[in-house]
């Protein structure tokens, strides 16, 4: 409840905060963009019916990688999704920190590749 509220806030004290950060340690981009930036982003992240689409549109370019077989984004649940909640199918899986080290060095290359895939080729990050 009132989320949009409360990120209002939370970007508000980041956007005065970005300055002084700049100046205080020296940096060397636009501190202030870069908040802006990231903010809209994660506003655009609460529409859930676009997400969903976000998500269908993924798995359909995902389709035409070499990761197709190894990548997926979980199923929408139309009927069940609406403005405030996104519904998916569950996917079993297991929790990284109970993976072996082997299994999250090759999920570490997988989630390498995905997202240089998204960036590069399709043109689209949905995480």
């Amino acid at each position: 409840p009132n989320i949009m509220n409360q990120i209002a806030l939370d970007m508000h004290l980041l956007h005065e905060f970005a300055p002084f950060a700049k100046r205080t340690f020296n940096l060397n981009t636009d501190t202030v963009g870069t908040v802006d930036a990231w903010g809209s982003g994660f506003v655009d992240e609460l529409d859930y019916i676009q997400e969903a689409e976000n998500g269908k549109y993924f798995m359909s370019r995902i389709q035409d990688t070499p990761l197709k077989d190894v990548v997926l984004a979980p199923a929408v649940i139309d009927e069940l999704t609406t403005p405030k909640v996104l519904v998916t199918e569950w996917i079993d899986g297991e929790r990284l920190d109970k993976s072996s080290n082997e299994d999250i060095n090759i999920l570490c290359s997988i989630c390498m590749n995905t997202y240089l895939t998204m960036l590069l080729e399709l043109g689209v990050l949905h995480c």
